[in-house]
């Protein structure tokens, strides 16, 4: 099976075109046509992510961030960033990045997070759109503090962000993995107990938690990592080459 041929069948399930125009999904860089051997999964691109990539004979890696996402008009090798496209080049390495179309997609990120925290009856959050980013769904009626702790326990967060009301019980759940600050509102006007996102700002979730929603934000690592292992699972039905994931962890926040 060429590289290429096992994109195809992942895009057939998580396809490009519903990326947001804003995104750089696809192929990041590599050749498509070689061979597959094995395949590395993981949020990032890390270099430990090519390392590891590079012990277990793998020669494809696919992640969730691109790599590449803003435009880049020189390409100064000396530079940490770029290390890792040198890195990945000399090795015969081909990297796709999987982001909002994953998030979007039916079966896909913000569907698994539902689904890890037990969210039933979903539909999408994003107002006007029948595919869009976030769900809404419903969790048995139940106090909001034994539910964050669920939350955190399932994403696996050193720690979590609450604004609002804890004292009260919740019903209808909110959620968007990543930085879903903007979608905020649209939980509102869907009239939901919570939201449940990454990235959320001090303002925003203070003026936003006033209007009644309780707002957790366990970071932007916790609330997508799942993802890795949900890939992995993907890959496995189309390919019976040797799947790895890596996960760094949510090194760049840390509590003290």
């Amino acid at each position: 099976m060429e590289i290429g041929e096992l994109i195809a069948k992942l895009e057939g399930k998580y396809p490009f075109s519903l990326q947001e125009a804003w995104d750089n999904s696809g192929l990041q860089i590599g050749n498509p046509k070689d061979e597959l051997k094995n395949v590395m999964v993981s949020l990032d691109l890390e270099e430990e992510t090519i390392n590891k990539a590079i012990e277990n004979d793998c020669n494809l890696i696919i992640t969730h961030h691109p790599y590449l996402f803003n435009g880049a008009k020189s390409i100064d090798l000396s530079k940490n960033f770029y290390k890792r496209l040198m890195l990945a080049i000399k090795n015969d390495l081909t990297i796709y990045a999987f982001h909002t179309n994953l998030d979007i997609a039916k079966d896909g990120l913000n569907d698994n997070l539902c689904d890890i925290l037990s969210i039933k009856n979903t539909s999408v959050l994003e107002k006007g759109k029948e595919e869009g980013l976030g769900r809404i769904g419903y969790i048995e009626k139940q106090e909001t503090v034994s539910f964050i702790k669920k939350i955190k326990d399932i994403l696996k967060a050193d720690g979590l962000i609450v604004y609002g009301d804890t004292d009260k019980k919740i019903e209808k759940i909110a959620v968007c993995g990543g930085a879903g600050s903007d979608l905020i509102k649209d939980a509102l006007d869907k009239s939901c107990d919570m939201m449940i996102t990454g990235d959320v700002s001090y303002h925003d979730g203070m003026d936003l938690a006033n209007e009644g929603i309780i707002i957790v934000d366990p970071g932007h690592y916790a609330s997508e990592n799942h993802v890795v292992e949900k890939l992995k699972r993907e890959i496995e039905k189309f390919t019976e080459t040797r799947v790895y994931t890596y996960s760094k962890g949510d090194s760049f926040r840390k509590f003290y």
